[in-house]
């Protein structure tokens, strides 16, 4: 089989190995039981894995991108800023407001309701929460082809 042909299966060939471990993992998180040291055990892990590969894959002097100015946008964190406040925001008045935690649930409440009966959904929430790591990480690494790698010129 010619290089170029064998490089070409590769990537899909791991990316579905990837999501199968990702899944695998997922069912096994989920069927543990909310703050117990099986669940502590299992996020510790996936978090430090994320922290790892950050590590390994994103480079230490990144190449800076020189934007115009007038490109530039104002506020490019705004969006963020913005939804940390409303969360944050939501969290302390549902804790604040006197009545129990049904009737004003925090963030947290509602997530362990959700997962708390269906095995399936948390599942998927488990294997989203993995798969969203993976993308930052793959996200922010720096990003360079084979084919230039081998010096082919881009098309």
């Amino acid at each position: 089989m010619p290089e170029a042909e064998r490089q070409g299966l590769e990537r899909p060939v791991a990316r579905a190995a990837s999501i199968v471990v990702l899944a695998g993992y997922a069912l096994w998180l989920a069927a543990t039981t909310p703050f117990s040291s099986p669940a502590n055990i299992l996020t510790a892990i996936a978090i430090v894995a994320v922290v790892v590969m950050a590590i390994i894959r994103w480079p230490a002097r990144p190449t800076r991108v020189m934007i115009a100015e007038e490109e530039r946008p104002p506020h490019p964190y705004l969006g963020w800023v913005v939804l940390v406040a409303v969360i944050v925001a939501w969290e302390l008045v549902m804790y604040l407001v006197r009545g129990s935690r049904s009737a004003h649930p925090t963030l947290s409440s509602m997530a362990d309701a959700f997962d708390r009966y269906n095995y399936g959904l948390k599942a998927v929430a488990c294997f989203a929460w993995l798969w969203l790591g993976t993308a930052i990480v793959r996200a922010g690494t720096q990003t360079t082809s084979r084919a230039a790698a081998r010096g082919a010129v881009p098309s």
